[in-house]
């Protein structure tokens, strides 16, 4: 009886960890977030005027949400290939202009436990502006059923 209760818990444990596994590649989730981008027409912008970073959300190596308030949040695609981004625990934002957030001129860099690596500039390639409410949709892509509520957004 002991084993079977066992093999049950066991058994319960598996299938919870699985339940947590991504439903998408981080190239179907990039595929998806750039039709989201179509279909709901977000507007790219070149620039954020006075940014400053309240919080933000790693998505794929190629997206991430920024947030400059609680209701002001941003879509960010970086021009290539970011390494770790999708799993980042933290970022620095590389600015050419202290109080604004540019298109093409500024950068993403994600920051290692070795800070003495070289990090990498991920340049950024478009900004759209999001609400709440799309920020939720947008995270919730690639997550299994049940999981879109859980948002993982880091402060700075």
């Amino acid at each position: 009886m002991k084993k079977i209760a066992v093999l049950g818990v066991a058994l319960a444990t598996l299938l919870a960890g699985c339940s947590n596994t991504p439903t998408m590649s981080y190239e179907e989730k990039n595929i998806a977030y750039a039709d989201y981008i179509v279909s709901n027409k977000l507007e790219s912008l070149k620039k954020i005027n006075t940014f400053r970073l309240h919080g933000w959300q790693s998505l794929t190596n190629d997206y991430l949400i920024l947030s400059t308030s609680p209701k002001k949040k941003f879509l960010i695609e970086v021009n290539g290939y970011c390494p770790d981004l999708g799993f980042a625990h933290a970022i620095k934002i590389n600015q050419s202009m202290s109080s604004m957030l540019s298109t093409r001129f500024d950068s993403i860099s994600v920051i290692n436990g070795d800070m003495a690596s070289h990090q990498i500039k991920c340049h950024i390639k478009t900004i759209h502006q999001i609400d709440k409410a799309q920020a939720k949709e947008i995270s919730a892509i690639g997550k299994p059923v049940g999981e879109e509520q859980a948002t993982d957004e880091r402060k700075s």
